[in-house]
């Protein structure tokens, strides 16, 4: 039984009104929106452009709508991203942070063995981007340059907006793509203001109490991309019939989201509860990033001598879920190389803990995880990492 659910990094829980829109949909909106009956009876009720107003309204403006492009979600929205402000080239260059998403890194790998050439920004001790580094990396032939806006394990968040308007000083002509996953419905984001350089923005629907398998990509009017599947639909931009129930479920969550706003600073004081007490019980433990503006909702705990990796079993054995790091690479043995391009060492990247809250998050949820860690910490369970 779960007693304490602080994993929402890896994903959150559906809220029932999304379950009931999809459930709803699957039930009694079956029908394909493609086909000539659809597109008549569904009409204004088609779930796919509800869901793309909703998207929109979150990112700034409805009007922005013709512009998102549904994907499974963000790892395909990052790859359809690096994918196709490359395609057809066999040279030039791209700029990405060293703390951005496997899906973001393994993409511009992928670009690597196609020719071009790209450069791997750092970040200082709290995780944000060297702007002085970045500055310098970008290049006359710079094609794309991609930074997330929240890291999803130590939530710090970077400064998109200013860094876009350096990428338009030195390389007007680059693509500027944005990974808002782990932002989306807990920081305000603007494509339409302060976000207006942003070109590609990637999100997922199982961040903000959706469902999974779907996301978008948003496209900013004027960048042509290739067809990431091939077919008829999304202008031909993406083919397939359309998850029309998951589309239900995820505008619905996107309306929450909007309607949650004001809920950030309670769970900005539930983080700092669950900070505290851990630094109680572990006085010598890391704030990962604590000098750097953070989601509210994030917390990057390093314990010295502590195996994460055994921890996170055993709380998960008392109902308590917490993580080691990004739920991509929970379960791996190597160290997060997101916590390592900030300087922690080896061995104290594996005895880090991730603590990531929601909304639904109650205090009852948070005096549960520091007595949980309380007795982690005094039963000398889990061995020292090495």
């Amino acid at each position: 039984m779960i007693r304490a659910y602080l994993d929402n990094n890896a994903t959150t829980k559906p809220a029932p009104s999304v379950v009931a829109a999809m459930c709803e949909h699957l039930e009694h909106h079956y029908l394909n929106s493609s086909s000539a009956a659809g597109r008549v009876l569904l009409g204004h009720a088609d779930p796919i452009a509800q869901a793309k107003r909703a998207i929109g309204r979150l990112l700034g403006s409805a009007d922005i709508a013709e512009g998102i492009v549904i994907t499974s979600g963000a790892s395909e929205a990052n790859s359809w991203a690096v994918f196709g402000a490359t395609h057809g080239r066999t040279s030039g260059h791209l700029v990405a942070s060293q703390v951005e998403h496997p899906s973001l890194r393994r993409a511009v790998d992928a670009a690597r063995e196609r020719g071009l050439d790209a450069t791997s920004v750092a970040v200082d001790g709290n995780g944000r981007i060297d702007e002085e580094s970045f500055r310098s990396a970008l290049r006359p032939d710079t094609c794309l340059v991609s930074v997330m806006l929240a890291n999803n394990e130590t939530g710090v968040v970077q400064p998109v907006a200013r860094l876009s308007r350096i990428v338009r000083e030195v390389c007007p002509d680059a693509i500027i793509h944005c990974d808002a996953t782990c932002g989306v419905g807990r920081e305000p984001i603007d494509l339409d203001g302060s976000l207006e350089q942003v070109d590609l923005l990637s999100l997922s629907g199982h961040k903000f109490h959706g469902p999974k398998g779907i996301g978008a990509l948003y496209i900013r009017p004027g960048i042509v991309m290739p067809a990431m599947i091939h077919g008829e639909q999304d202008e031909g931009l993406r083919g397939g019939t359309f998850n029309t129930p998951a589309a239900a479920g995820i505008a619905e969550a996107a309306r929450l989201a909007l309607e949650r706003r004001a809920s950030i600073a309670n769970v900005a004081l539930l983080r700092d509860e669950l900070e505290a007490g851990i630094l109680s019980l572990a006085p010598a433990s890391r704030i990962n990033g604590l000098g750097a503006d953070r989601l509210a909702n994030t917390s990057s705990v390093t314990i010295r001598g502590l195996d994460a990796s055994a921890a996170v079993d055993s709380l998960a054995m008392s109902g308590i879920c917490v993580a080691t790091g990004s739920a991509c690479s929970s379960g791996a043995s190597s160290p997060s190389p997101v916590l390592l391009a900030m300087g922690l060492s080896y061995s104290d990247a594996l005895s880090t803990l991730r603590f990531s809250l929601s909304s639904d998050t109650t205090r009852e949820e948070i005096d549960l995880t520091i007595e949980a860690m309380h007795a982690l910490l005094s039963s000398h369970e889990v061995r020292a990492a090495v």
